[in-house]
């Protein structure tokens, strides 16, 4: 949500994320290292092949993965350098044109076996978008890269002092000088200008790739690759469209009625820096209680681990493994990534004892338990989890428990005369936040989808014109920069951030689904599954265990006994 979440587990998830790194096809295919038998069908034949490749890419996945952690740590040139090495050697491997054709030949063949089939499908996945040109290919990692360490060491400029985005979040945050949240604000921005360039040549570069392999778009083959049907996804999205619209309304005319009180303005000199956030995709404090307090004196860290142990899921390793507090030229954002698809789990964040950074160290705990879990004979292809939605969907349940009361009562445990006030600020604040997350959302999704249509519009007068639209924020006087791009998902992360939406809809429908039938509680509100092994366990056999064996819509039905829906979200955050 407000971090850069997205995994990088595989060369899979690359893909989903965008963050593709391509090379030329190496000096032998797979299939041509398959020896000529009498294989007398699509199943032997598949399950050859499968050998075969993985023994190849399981150690150029943890290669690769290993040199993104390097590069993400420490934003040096050479890291960045031996990423983009790892990279080009991973997916040379899915460049080999012979391999891909006999995969889709194995695919159109009769195979009763549910798990090779299941593995195919990911390996055709894998395959597909490194079928076009290959000096394309390279350009597009090379300039994905490129666009990373300029975001890893933008440091905004502000009162002549270089800023950390932690920094220039707090004055957001804090200040009740309007020139200085401009200037924040603004130096924050200016990291968009940064990339401009490289962004525009990335989208057409992207689409280029996507027609040659026969897509309207490269949005549409993003979608594709990742089971998403186009109708569908924008049928829900204009279902939370309509739903959220009026209570959003009306919570944006409580913030701006405190903004304005608090920055001294009128009414029409509200700008988007005056919204407390960044993108306006969080919530400013409310109700006068701020929710930091609960947190100042407290290491969310442990507060985190305490929970998930409470469940009866190890974090300890993952912690002791991870890199979880700021220093120069790392990442400032956060994410969490399986090396090895095996237990060399990790999480990076640049941690404040604060709400927000509790809410986020939850969040990428939660991935890092998914990708513990999953049971140890799901083959490694598989041995990932179903769907970018049902991984964010955990971590986003976790990351909005740390404001449920049960939460704060019993793992934050805060004195009796100060629950009752945390507890009800909490409520509102998560409904707050769930409702300006999903106006922000709609913003990202559909400037996607117009960009990558057409990306010779003034993008910046699109991107304003949407967030007026959804967000009802006023654009600023100077719309000559590329605000659009300081959005670290769309230069590094492209057509992925509707999973964060979808992901939502799971966590809360599987949140309902444990509460009222797994363990008895009548409402979600009641419980964080503090000390419930029995919801830990749940999760852990049901949700975890089964990897990417079943389709995320497959699984949906299977954890919570229906499709996914916006029921429970609107249940849980618009009554």
């Amino acid at each position: 949500m407000r971090h850069f979440r997205p995994r990088c587990m595989d060369c899979r998830w690359l893909l989903l994320l965008g963050i593709t790194a391509w090379a030329p096809t190496g000096e032998a295919g797979l299939a041509a290292s398959l020896t000529e038998t009498n294989m007398d069908n699509a199943e032997t034949q598949s399950a050859a092949l499968i050998e075969t490749y993985v023994a190849k890419y399981k150690p150029l996945t943890i290669a690769a993965n290993l040199a993104w952690w390097d590069a993400s740590i420490s934003g040096t040139d050479a890291d960045f350098q031996k990423r983009k090495d790892a990279e080009n050697r991973l997916v040379e491997l899915h460049s080999d044109t012979k391999t891909f054709d006999h995969i889709k030949s194995l695919r159109a063949g009769a195979i009763g076996d549910a798990v090779i089939k299941r593995q195919l499908d990911m390996m055709y996945y894998n395959f597909l978008p490194y079928q076009a040109d290959p000096e394309l290919s390279k350009r597009i990692v090379s300039l994905e890269a490129d666009v990373e360490q300029i975001f890893n060491t933008h440091r905004s400029l502000v009162g002549g002092k270089e800023t950390t985005e932690n920094e220039v979040r707090k004055i957001l945050t804090d200040t009740k000088d309007s020139n200085q949240a401009r200037e924040a604000w603004r130096g924050y921005m200016q990291v968009g200008q940064k990339v401009n360039a490289k962004l525009t040549e990335l989208v057409k570069l992207r689409n280029q790739v996507a027609k040659k392999l026969g897509y309207a778009n490269y949005f549409t083959m993003k979608l594709d690759e990742q089971e998403l049907e186009e109708k569908e996804l924008f049928r829900i999205f204009d279902e939370l469209d309509e739903l959220t619209r009026a209570p959003f309304t009306a919570l944006k005319e409580e913030i701006d009625a405190m903004m304005l009180k608090r920055f001294s303005l009128a009414k029409a000199d509200l700008r988007p820096w005056h919204t407390g956030d960044l993108f306006f995709q969080e919530a400013p404090v409310l109700g006068g209680v701020n929710l930091d307090e609960m947190i100042q004196s407290k290491d969310p860290v442990k507060l985190s681990a305490d929970h998930y142990e409470s469940m009866g899921m190890e974090v300890r390793g993952i912690l002791a493994r991870s890199d979880l507090y700021e220093k120069e030229g790392k990442s400032p954002h956060a994410f969490c990534t399986s090396i090895d698809r095996d237990q060399d789990v990790r999480v990076l964040c640049n941690v404040k004892p604060n709400a927000n950074w509790m809410d986020t160290v939850h969040h990428e705990i939660g991935h890092a338990v998914y990708d513990q879990y999953i049971a140890k004979d799901v083959p490694f292809i598989l041995h990932e989890p179903s769907h970018i939605l049902t991984t964010e969907g955990i971590a986003m349940l976790f990351g909005a428990i740390t404001k449920n009361e049960e939460f704060i009562s019993k793992i934050i445990s805060l004195p009796e005369s100060e629950l009752a006030k945390f507890t009800a600020a909490g409520r509102r604040s998560l409904r707050a936040e769930k409702l300006i997350f999903s106006r922000w959302t709609q913003v990202m999704l559909r400037f996607e989808q117009a960009m990558y249509s057409n990306p010779d519009q003034d993008l910046n007068k699109l991107w304003w014109s949407l967030k007026k639209r959804y967000q009802l924020l006023n654009p600023p006087n100077d719309m000559s920069g590329s605000d659009f791009g300081a959005k670290l998902h769309i230069v590094a992360a492209p057509v992925y951030y509707h999973n964060y939406m979808l992901g939502e809809l799971f966590a809360t429908q599987l949140h309902s689904y444990i509460a009222k039938t797994v363990i008895g509680v009548d409402s979600p509100h009641r419980t964080a599954f503090v000390g419930s092994k029995q919801a830990g366990q749940y999760l852990r056999d049901k949700v975890f265990a089964p990897g990417n064996l079943y389709r995320w819509d497959d699984l949906t039905r299977r954890v919570t006994g229906e499709p996914l829906s916006a029921r429970a979200f609107a249940e849980q955050y618009l009554k």
